[in-house]
């Protein structure tokens, strides 16, 4: 397994540890701290392996892809460093002497932003799509194009983004990410696993919104410039 399919799987962990952490009321708030803390463990990998694609972001050709690509990282960077610095403010367990008494508006901050790391890494991870989909043709030897596999593929995708709406609709995800309040607690003694299918489609479905939209955009151009 070469590194970058390493960068990729660990990648898609962290997107775990996303939900994970989300899942509060299934964890004691001990397992959500170190899933907090092996979270930030594994964005700060992430970002010494894409070292090199910092010092070259001002060099490359500008188009849809790289300006959306560059948006949701910055708007990643800012909301990982809100939780990052909340997360300290009201640790209980792994660092209570960084943390604040009474902090509960800090407390609504981190979680809101967690909301927000979600939906900003689903869009991120529906820029690099293709490139997701080249390692995992390559992993498992399906280099050649396949009309059969590319249509299953896209019905796959249009189950999970449908799924996706669901979802969104029933994890009140939109009041989440305006800052108000929702009356949706997940009864995890019923299902443990809808918890993380639910959030998993709303990852998949902006995912497929951005990368199928980022599609059209690069069509359009190409007919205007014919």
């Amino acid at each position: 397994m070469n590194v970058f399919r390493i960068r990729l799987l660990l990648d898609f962990l962290a997107v775990v540890l996303i939900i994970a952490c989300l899942a509060y009321w299934w964890l004691d708030n001990l397992s959500h701290e170190l899933f907090g803390t092996a979270l930030f463990a594994l964005v700060l990998v992430h970002n010494v392996y894409n070292r090199r694609w910092y010092v070259g972001v001002m060099k490359r050709k500008v188009d849809a892809a790289r300006i959306v690509n560059l948006v949701t990282i910055i708007c990643l960077a800012i909301v990982m460093t809100l939780m990052l610095v909340t997360s300290l403010l009201v640790s209980r367990d792994l660092f209570p002497f960084t943390a604040l008494s009474g902090a509960f508006a800090v407390r609504e901050i981190h979680m809101f932003a967690g909301y927000w790391v979600v939906l900003i890494i689903a869009i991120h991870l529906g820029t690099r799509w293709e490139v997701v989909m080249n390692t995992v043709r390559t992993t498992f030897g399906m280099e050649q194009p396949n009309a059969l596999r590319a249509w299953v593929a896209r019905f796959f995708a249009l189950l999970i983004a449908a799924w996706g709406v669901k979802s969104f609709s029933d994890m009140a995800f939109g009041s989440k990410l305006m800052l108000t309040y929702a009356l949706d607690m997940w009864d995890f003694n019923e299902s443990t696993l809808g918890f993380f299918i639910n959030y998993i489609s709303i990852i998949g479905l902006f995912s497929a919104v951005t990368h199928y939209t980022l599609g059209i955009v690069r069509r359009l151009k190409r007919q205007a410039f014919r």
